[in-house]
């Protein structure tokens, strides 16, 4: 017999060990009566543990439960026989396909408690930012050496670029619609090709950085910035969304003749508006918090810098300064453990942390590392993370701690993080019920509104077919549970969320009854609910 590396001398005491430690009950052979129970178990088991699956439906809410896997159903067996699905294809693609789409238009009309991750300058849709504030008097624009587009308001402009009035550009051109259309490539990712024009991660994040350089200065006039935000809300609430927290750089607010606001003066600007919208639309909406969130890379005294300020933001705007993140491409950032000497003067000073983490493709990296230094930095909720999967006692850890990660599915997709959103290893989690939240991270910048087309992602490529209406309830009571608010007025959002989905699904019951039994000519049921009642 041989022996050595080579041989087999080795493998046969290992196999015979193996044959001893056999369990002695395990068969190979099985009955069918068997095999169908055991399976009929199995995938009971596995159905109490989607995210969700604890709410329990109310026989109104069951009602609209047929209603919407009908829909969903149709929609994922046509994509199963076709292999044209929205979910697997990048969002910018197929956005009009998903607008169409039955199932998104009853979640449309579905109370969606709370947007937690949300960034300042992509809240709202880039089309109107077209339409209506790049025809405002006073803004120029220019292009720089490497065709960055630049736009700012101005009384009269500065030598730092070959800066020319917007109107005049735009009267320049054959037709109104062209200048348009070509603003609006450069003021959000929008494009006919996505996968061409960025074929990958860092070119999707240089596209991406360059919107926000392109748009920002734009906006940080004051007048534009009141009216830029407040729109943003009321896009919000059109798509029955209740509360908001948006990150923010607070880059300065300026006056037409420059003068520049203080960052006190400038967090003031924000808290006004949010709280004149919230006077404004007091049954509709409850209200706005901000996360502090500069640029992840910077030097050590920079860092110093924005905790010093955080912690004077929080004491002066308690109540609309909801805590400290830092943002920016975390592959192209600083990690948090480069700061850690810093960031743990928030913990002492009792300041909430919402860090950015894992968002990445990488693993055993600084960056997918992150999760860990989140975690032991006492983050009150992941952005992102991503690469939680990856790291086994990270994901303990935020279940121990009850940390959820802010999953963004388009974000991620457009970003280029994964292609299919039925490949996000948020899916695996959501079969396991780790609490998370789903928010739109910048929805302005591609063309989603307010919360409904991440639900929908969610809906159809993270839940699977077997997730539900008591899903998609789920993710509107964490969004409340899990967000920056104090017990009181986590009961008060709650309540308000409650009423809403109540009369969400009474209207929906209503005309369900109604199809069979009687017409109710002042229902409000929207229509595609209406159309799918008459032709289940």
């Amino acid at each position: 017999m041989m022996s050595g590396r080579g041989g087999l001398g080795g493998v046969w005491p290992l196999l015979g060990m193996l044959m001893l430690a056999w369990p002695p009950s395990l068969s190979l052979a099985i009955n069918i009566t068997d095999f169908w129970e055991q399976r009929q178990l199995l995938l009971a088991q596995e159905q109490t543990t989607i995210l969700g699956q604890d709410q329990v439906l109310t026989a109104e809410e069951q009602q609209v439960n047929e209603l919407l896997m009908a829909a969903k159903l149709k929609e994922m067996n046509y994509g199963f026989e076709t292999l044209n699905y929205p979910p697997s294809k990048n969002f910018i693609a197929v956005r009009h396909e998903i607008e169409a789409s039955d199932v998104f238009k009853i979640i449309k009309e579905m109370p969606k408690g709370a947007g937690l991750h949300l960034h300042d300058t992509a809240l709202a849709s880039a089309t109107w930012v077209v339409e209506e504030i790049t025809y405002w008097p006073d803004l120029y624009m220019c292009y720089t050496p490497q065709d960055q587009l630049l736009m700012k308001f101005f009384s009269k402009p500065d030598t730092s670029c070959s800066w020319k009035l917007v109107s005049d550009v735009r009267a320049s051109y054959p037709t109104e619609e062209d200048f348009n259309k070509e603003l609006l490539s450069r003021l959000s990712l929008l494009t006919d090709n996505p996968d061409e024009k960025y074929p990958d991660e860092n070119a999707a994040w240089a596209a991406f950085q360059g919107y926000f350089v392109a748009i920002t200065d734009m906006l940080m006039y004051r007048p534009a910035w009141e009216g830029y935000l407040y729109h943003a809300l009321q896009e919000f609430v059109d798509d029955n969304v209740l509360y908001i927290e948006f990150r923010g750089t607070l880059p300065p607010i300026y006056e037409l003749n420059g003068t520049l606001l203080t960052p006190e003066a400038t967090m003031a600007v924000y808290r006004d508006t949010a709280q004149r919208f919230l006077n404004d639309h007091p049954d509709q909406y409850f209200g706005t918090r901000f996360i502090y969130a500069p640029p992840r890379r910077v030097d050590n005294d920079t860092m110093e810098g924005y905790i010093s300020l955080v912690k004077q933001l929080r004491e002066q705007f308690p109540d609309f300064v909801a805590g400290f993140d830092l943002v920016g491409q975390e592959d192209q950032g600083f990690p948090l453990k480069d700061f850690v000497g810093s960031l743990l003067k928030l913990s002492e000073a009792q300041i909430p942390v919402f860090y950015h983490s894992g968002e990445t493709a990488w693993m055993g990296m600084s960056t997918d590392e992150n999760l860990i230094d989140a975690l032991l930095l006492n983050a009150s909720r992941l952005g992102h993370g991503y690469a939680i999967t990856k790291h086994p006692e990270a994901k303990e850890l935020a279940l121990e701690k009850d940390v959820p990660l802010e999953i963004c599915p388009i974000s991620n997709q457009v970003l280029k993080m994964v292609d299919d959103l039925r490949n996000h290893p948020a899916a695996g989690l959501v079969a396991n019920g780790f609490p998370v939240v789903v928010s739109a991270d910048d929805p302005g910048a591609w063309g989603a509104v307010g919360l409904s087309h991440d639900f929908y992602e969610a809906f159809m490529a993270l839940g699977g077919a077997k997730a539900d209406l008591r899903f998609l309830k789920q993710l509107a009571v964490n969004s409340i549970l899990f967000s920056s608010l104090d017990d009181e007025k986590k009961s008060q959002l709650m309540l308000k969320w409650v009423a809403k989905w109540d009369e969400f699904i009474a209207s929906t019951n209503r005309f369900y009854s109604s199809t069979s039994k009687r017409f109710y000519p002042k229902t409000t049921l929207p229509p595609v609910i209406i159309k799918l009642l008459q032709n289940p």
